[in-house]
């Protein structure tokens, strides 16, 4: 029986990768970059801020830089195109991908632009426009990242005598320290990541869902964009999961 399901999910593989080979591709090259990419995901994201009567944005989407994005209308668009407040060079998103959108007494909005990949939080699918939550997860095309609101200002206490005493005596003069040729990684080392890629990946195809069920029915042919979207929400969540553990 084990043996019939691993068959059938090699011939679904295959099936995948014979008619969406661009998929698949995408998904292994995002697999290949996670030690860059995904374990700085928890880092990788937009605040909503919202501050008496100021409304702005903090990201580090744009270069991997920190920035404030302030508007006036309190409207940021997001997209391919350089003009855009929040510019991403992703193929996959369109060129006026999406809108985040804070309205006055009711918090933040997302607004898909009619993309042509669709934008979603927490894998549904936006219609139109939806509110934003502190923690939604956003994903445009195969841009993925974090949204948090920040609406609470709180002045903490002074910091005790006794800790400041502690701050002052850690301060110490640096001394030069003799610099150290990079040691490159040894071979088992390499082999050890290498494995563990190609196993995730085996796992990764290999879980049941119902693009492989459908896929059965030898319908794998005809891949709606829905279903491209259900495997990159899974595949997303799967390194999300993995990010977070490793923090």
């Amino acid at each position: 029986m084990e043996i019939e399901q691993r068959l059938g999910l090699y011939q679904v593989f295959l099936k995948l990768y014979e008619y969406h080979r661009g998929l698949l591709d995408e998904i292994l090259q995002l697999e290949k970059n996670t030690n860059t990419t995904f374990a700085s995901l928890a880092t990788r994201c937009v605040t909503g801020v919202i501050q008496g009567k100021q409304v702005y944005l903090i990201t580090n989407l744009v270069d991997g830089k920190t920035q404030t994005l302030l508007q006036p209308q309190g409207i940021w668009t997001i997209g391919r195109d350089r003009q855009l407040a929040i510019p991403i060079p992703d193929r996959r998103l369109s060129r006026r991908h999406a809108v985040i959108q804070y309205v006055k007494n009711q918090g933040f909005y997302l607004v898909d632009l009619d993309s042509t990949n669709g934008s979603f939080i927490n894998g549904e699918p936006v219609r139109k426009r939806l509110l934003l939550k502190d923690g939604d997860r956003i994903r445009l095309g195969s841009l993925a990242f974090p949204f948090f609101l920040c609406q609470t200002n709180q002045t903490v206490d002074e910091v005790p005598p006794d800790i400041l005493a502690q701050l002052e005596a850690s301060i110490v003069t640096p001394t030069p320290a003799t610099e150290k040729q990079p040691t490159a990684p040894a071979s088992s080392d390499f082999n050890v990541a290498t494995a563990e890629q190609k196993e995730e990946t085996s796992r990764f195809l290999q879980e049941p869902s119902e693009l492989e069920d459908s896929a059965a029915e030898s319908s794998i042919a005809q891949l709606s964009s829905a279903q491209q979207s259900e495997i990159l929400d899974r595949f997303f969540s799967r390194q999300i999961q993995k990010a977070s553990k490793n923090n």
